[in-house]
């Protein structure tokens, strides 16, 4: 059995996007179990890898990928931002308001 760094991981070719696409959607899943519980959550993909790896004492073959970051959203909000002038969602949709 050949690990990751040597040119396969876990039984899939480097190119083929399956695992990613997994991810993926378990990703998906756990934030909207998150939801549904009361929870906010947010993925993040910009990350030390190495780090994190290290952190978590991860085996060789194993690197993180994804990051799901889950708490109680705040009881209040900042404002939102105000658009700058640009392109609104009123000027890219189309539809009958009438």
């Amino acid at each position: 059995m050949r690990r990751l760094g040597e040119g396969q991981g876990y039984g899939f070719a480097l190119t083929n996007p399956g695992p990613y696409i997994d991810a993926g959607t378990a990703a998906a899943t756990m934030m909207l179990a998150a939801h549904a519980i009361g929870l906010g959550s947010g993925p993040v993909t910009s990350f030390s890898r190495v780090a994190v790896a290290t952190l978590l004492a991860l085996p060789d073959p194993v690197r993180p990928e994804l990051i799901i970051c889950l708490g109680h959203p705040a009881a209040e909000q900042p404002p939102p931002m105000l658009r700058r002038n640009g392109t609104s969602w009123e000027d890219v949709i189309q539809g009958d308001r009438g």
